[in-house]
């Protein structure tokens, strides 16, 4: 009897049973409005973090932004008098009547590196050469030769020997067909010699045919009158205009690119050399045609770098053909 009177009766079950049904609903209630504003919070953290992030990458990349346009050095373009002011050593300028239109140290000897095998071809071609007898490059050809891609032992016509000397100012190239023209070493560089002073190429002086010795030298204005000489000939004219050129030994194909950049501009350039070791700087001699069809031959000597090589002779030009062509006045001269 004690039994059944602690035993709950059904209504007490069921109020029993109901508010632990109420108890668990507002429990799972709370859980599911903590989790709701965890959440939330969350989010607003998320968004705040990706807000932030995106600022600091916007705030880095206008950073980035001002440094790149800081960055290019701001030389000044023309001197007090209006004449342009060349980062070079030594600058000409004239037109095919021979007025001259710019220069800077015309007369003063400097090293004139590669462009000394524009006096080699033009010996060279005074020997009436076989263009298409084949040559052995021998080890002998590569010693101290600077960078080329030809090896010892290929075997290579003259017609191929003279484009990779002329475009690609190869030194290789330039010794074998010094070296086997018929006539040896010594009196090749005596006729270099003989044919500068022939064309009255005041202060130029050779030593070897390559242009790799600082004793190999001349004056600006010498090389413009080099440089109008060897385009003459219609075999290096015709050569210095090609911008790729092809040709395959017994061991290899090979791909030459003209190092006169000029090519690729919008300048109808009509011959061109380049040269550098590290005596001279880089150089340039170049012809191109203007607009107006005048034809301008630009020398450049001892550039800073390959690049503002390039850069100051479109500088040059591009002053010669709005200005200098149109002055009657005396020859621009740049000052210090």
């Amino acid at each position: 009897m004690r039994a059944d009177r602690t035993m709950a009766s059904p209504p007490q079950l069921r109020r029993i049973a109901l508010i632990a049904c109420l108890a668990i609903g507002f429990g799972l209630v709370g859980e599911a409005s903590e989790a709701m504003a965890a959440a939330k919070a969350s989010g607003k953290k998320g968004k705040s973090y990706r807000a932030a992030t995106t600022t600091r990458s916007r705030s880095r990349r206008a950073r980035v932004r001002r440094r790149r346009r800081a960055a290019p050095l701001r030389l000044p373009a023309i001197t007090p008098y209006g004449i342009p002011r060349l980062h070079v050593k030594a600058a000409y300028v004239e037109d095919a009547s021979g007025q001259v239109l710019f220069q800077k140290n015309p007369e003063r000897v400097y090293p004139i590196a590669s462009l000394t095998k524009l006096v080699s071809a033009l010996v060279l071609l005074d020997t009436a050469p076989e263009w298409d007898r084949v040559i052995e490059i021998l080890p002998e050809d590569k010693r101290n030769s600077s960078k080329s891609h030809i090896r010892a032992h290929e075997l290579i016509s003259v017609r191929d020997l003279i484009h990779a000397s002329l475009m690609s100012s190869d030194n290789v190239a330039t010794k074998a067909l010094a070296r086997t023209c018929g006539v040896d070493r010594m009196e090749f560089i005596r006729r270099m010699n003989v044919k500068a002073d022939s064309l009255g190429l005041a202060g130029a002086r050779f030593v070897e045919p390559t242009g790799l010795s600082e004793e190999n030298v001349a004056t600006a204005q010498a090389v413009a009158k080099l440089l109008r000489a060897a385009a003459s000939n219609d075999v290096i004219s015709t050569i210095m205009q090609k911008e790729q050129y092809t040709f395959t030994s017994n061991r290899r194909l090979h791909m030459l690119v003209n190092t006169n950049r000029l090519l690729r501009s919008k300048w109808r350039v009509t011959a061109g050399k380049t040269g550098f070791i590290s005596e001279a700087g880089y150089c340039l001699a170049t012809n191109i045609t203007a607009p107006t069809g005048t034809e301008i031959t630009a020398v450049l000597l001892g550039a800073p770098s390959n690049a503002l090589r390039f850069a100051e002779a479109r500088r040059i030009l591009e002053w010669t053909v709005r200005f200098a062509l149109h002055r009657d006045l005396d020859p621009a001269v740049e000052t210090h």
